[in-house]
C-alpha cells in the first residue's frame, strides 16, 4: 500500500475505496508539491520531481506546471523546463520532473531542442520548426547526376 499522500487504495467490505485527498488539496485546483530536490553543480541547475494534485481537472499544460511550480520554487519561469509529466488516469494526481537552470545562456546549452519547445507558447514553438525546416531544405543540395 502507498502512503496516504499518493491517493492509497484499501479493502472494505470487499470493495475498493479511494482514500481521501491529503491535507490542502481541494478538488478543481491544480496544487504543487515538491517531493524531491537535488543541487547539480556540474550541470548548473536543481532537478526537481513534484506532485500536482488537479483533482476533477485535466492534466494542466506543460506551460501552467511551469508557471505553478516556478511559483512554489521561487525561480524564473523561463528557466524552468518540465521534462517529463506521468498521469494515473481518473485519480487527478500527476508526478513531474523538472530542471530549474540558474542561468538562461547554460538552459540552451544542456537541454536539448525538443524540450525547450515543448516548454513555449504553441506559436512561437510552431514558428522556430517552421524556421529550421526552411533552413534545412534551403541547405540540401542537388544530388549529383551519375553517369
Amino acid at each position: 500500500m502507498s502512503s496516504g499522500e499518493e491517493q492509497g487504495r484499501e479493502q472494505a467490505g470487499g470493495g475498493l475505496v479511494i482514500s481521501p485527498l491529503p491535507e490542502g488539496v481541494e478538488p478543481g485546483k491544480v496544487q504543487v508539491k515538491v517531493i524531491e530536490q537535488f543541487n547539480n553543480p556540474l550541470l548548473q541547475r536543481k532537478e526537481v520531481k513534484a506532485i500536482v494534485y488537479h483533482v476533477g481537472l485535466p492534466t494542466p499544460q506543460r506551460l501552467q506546471l511551469r508557471e505553478e511550480l516556478a511559483k512554489a520554487l521561487g525561480s524564473n519561469p523561463e528557466l524552468t523546463y518540465v521534462t517529463h509529466v506521468y498521469t494515473q488516469y481518473g485519480v487527478g494526481v500527476s508526478r513531474i520532473e523538472v530542471h530549474v537552470y540558474f542561468d538562461k545562456n547554460t538552459a540552451e546549452l544542456v537541454e536539448p531542442l525538443y524540450v525547450r519547445l515543448r516548454n513555449m507558447p504553441k506559436d512561437q514553438a510552431k514558428k522556430i520548426r517552421d524556421e529550421l525546416k526552411s533552413r534545412r531544405k534551403s541547405e540540401k543540395k542537388p544530388a549529383a547526376k551519375g553517369k
